[in-house]
Formats: structure tokens, sequence, C-alpha cells
């Protein structure tokens, strides 16, 4: 039987679906935290373009800057 996305997403999960800031069970590595600190940069970066976003566009990026930095004060990476 070959593999199609929905046996594929069965048998070895949806990746595109994880959801880190709100996953008890995410591991919070060293390298994974730069990510984390790299894409906030990125937002901060985005939103630093003033009127140039649309305003539903422009909330939705300080929500998820917010729920980025606040998960970044409040978790250290586990030790490798």
């Amino acid at each position: 039987m070959a593999a199609t996305p929905v046996t594929s997403r069965l048998v070895y999960g949806a990746l595109g679906d994880c959801r880190s800031l709100a996953c008890r069970n995410s591991a919070l590595t060293s390298g994974n935290r730069d990510a984390h600190a790299r894409h906030l940069a990125e937002l901060d970066q985005t939103l630093a373009q003033g009127d140039r976003l649309a305003p539903y566009i422009r909330h939705r990026l300080q929500q998820q800057r917010q729920e980025f930095a606040e998960f970044l004060t409040g978790h250290t990476p586990e030790p490798t």
C-alpha cells in the first residue's frame, strides 16, 4: 500500500501542524530556542514597517510576537 498524505500524517504525525508554543510535551533545546529568538527578531523587523502593514496583519503579528516573547521569557533550554 502506497503512503498517501493522510496515511503519512497518521503514521508519522503532522509536523506542519506542530504548535510548540502551546504543546506541553515540546522540548526546548538551545537550537530551537535560537530559532524562536530569530523568529522573534524577524517579527520585530516586520512590525517596524509601520503603516505599511494592513491592520489585521499587524494585529496578528503583534499577537504572535507576544506569544513568542512570553514563551522565551518563561522557558529555558534543556541541557544537551
